[in-house]
C-alpha cells in the first residue's frame, strides 16, 4: 500500500472478493494512515468489514445503496462521461461522482469536468485508465485516481 504514503491520496478502493483477513487488514492501515476506505460494489461487506464507504461501479444502484448505506458513509459511483447520468448520480445520493479518462477520451473528459468545476458541487473524480498528463485535469477534477499498476 505504498499509496498510503502519497499525501494526494485522498482514499484507497479495496476489491470486493479479497479474503477477509486481508480485507481487514488493509481497512485498518487506511483508517490508521487516517483516510477513508471503500470497498468496490459490495455495501453488505462494508458493514463486516467497518469500511468507511462503498465506490459503485453501477451508478444505476447509488439509490438504493444510499438508502441501505444511511447518511455518515461514503457513497461514490462511476458514471459514463455524460453530464445527465453524472447528476443523476449525485442527486440519488453519491458523495463523489467518477468518470474513466484515458487517451482515446481526454477531450470529451475536460469539457465534463470542466463544466462539472463550473456549475455543481458534488465533488468529481477523474479515474485515469491509462498515463496520461494528469496536469490538464487537476484544473477541474477534485481528485484524480492513478492508473492501476
Amino acid at each position: 500500500m505504498s499509496a498510503l504514503r502519497d499525501p494526494e491520496t485522498a482514499s484507497l478502493l479495496l476489491p470486493a472478493g479479497l479474503p477477509d483477513a486481508i480485507a481487514r487488514s488493509a481497512v485498518q492501515r487506511i483508517q490508521a494512515a487516517d483516510r477513508p476506505a471503500l470497498i468496490i460494489d459490495d455495501v453488505d461487506r462494508r458493514a463486516a468489514l467497518q469500511a468507511d464507504g462503498v465506490h459503485l461501479t453501477d451508478a444505476a444502484r447509488v439509490r438504493a445503496a444510499r438508502a441501505k448505506l444511511g447518511d455518515g458513509l461514503v457513497l461514490g459511483a462511476e458514471c459514463p462521461l455524460e453530464r445527465h447520468a453524472c447528476m443523476v448520480a449525485a442527486e440519488d445520493g453519491a458523495d463523489y461522482v467518477a468518470v474513466h479518462v484515458g487517451a482515446d477520451n481526454l477531450e470529451a473528459a475536460e469539457g465534463l469536468l470542466g463544466w462539472w468545476f463550473e456549475m455543481m458541487t458534488t465533488p468529481i473524480v477523474a479515474l485515469m485508465g491509462a498515463p496520461i498528463e494528469a496536469e490538464r485535469l487537476r484544473a477541474y477534477a477534485d481528485f484524480i485516481s492513478p492508473p492501476a499498476s
